[in-house]
């Protein structure tokens, strides 16, 4: 049983290999398991997933993606900040500033999101300055296309049903904010995938495929989600999870790649 852990789990973390098909899997499930109950969390705490608790979120983003990048140049050693692990750590971060700041709120009658936030911009911007950035061509690369995607995405209107809101147009442009920073790292720089379902599909169509993909799946699945969730909180939290997935590997590899030449 140990040999398995290891060679599935364990050395893909210490090794920083990647992943495999069993982990993939494994993590697939714990990640679906952890959204509902975070969400009866989040219910029990009587937030409301909206636009402000959304803002108020991202600088636990930029976080994550922030030490993540920090390993890549050696900054941190441990294997704490590897994937899955590092999702935890950002939780537990994150959710104790959450707890903190609905104190605040009942103390001060100031609107929780304000001291969720700031707790967050000071705590990812003291480890966002640490990042030494050397690789301005290809920030420029990955940060152009994204302006590119972002016009596109925000001028379609009410072209479809599956862009009629602010909401879903934000979850479309997450994964294509990654798609855009995985792509100008493969074609353009060298770098190799490490998650399984993007490497198999690059080895048919061609990392440029990644753009197609990602675009098929995210408005599957918000089609699935304006379609089968009726309760508007939890259609926001599972919209919400995939803007953050997006969000979160998309800057994590342009920090990455911005801190190499």
């Amino acid at each position: 049983m140990f040999n398995f852990l290891e060679t599935y789990f364990i050395n893909p973390i210490l090794n920083l290999s990647g992943y495999n098909w069993v982990n993939t899997l494994t993590y697939a499930v714990i990640l679906i398991i952890s959204v509902f109950l975070i969400y009866k969390l989040l219910k029990f705490l009587k937030i409301k997933i909206d636009g402000k608790f959304a803002l108020s979120l991202f600088p636990y983003i930029l976080l994550g993606s922030t030490l993540r990048a920090l390993k890549d140049a050696n900054f941190f050693v441990s294997p704490v900040f590897v994937s899955p692990l590092i999702y935890i750590l950002v939780f537990l971060f994150t959710l104790s500033f959450l707890l903190f700041s609905l104190f605040l709120e009942k103390k001060t009658k100031i609107p929780f999101q304000s001291y969720f936030f700031s707790f967050g911009f000071i705590l990812a911007g003291i480890f966002f300055t640490q990042i030494n950035f050397l690789n301005f061509t290809a920030a420029g690369q990955i940060l152009g296309l994204d302006l590119l995607l972002f016009i596109l995405i925000f001028s379609l209107g009410r072209l479809t049903e599956l862009t009629k809101t602010l909401w879903n147009k934000f979850t479309i442009f997450s994964q294509l904010f990654d798609a855009s920073s995985t792509f100008v790292s493969l074609h353009f720089w060298g770098y190799s995938e490490q998650h399984v379902l993007p490497n198999l599909v690059f080895g048919f169509f061609g990392d440029w495929s990644f753009f197609l993909i990602k675009l098929i799946v995210v408005l599957l699945l918000i089609y699935f989600i304006d379609s089968s969730v009726k309760n508007k909180n939890f259609s926001n939290w599972l919209k919400l999870v995939i803007i953050i997935l997006g969000i979160a590997q998309g800057t994590r590899d342009l920090l990455r790649i911005s801190a190499f030449v």
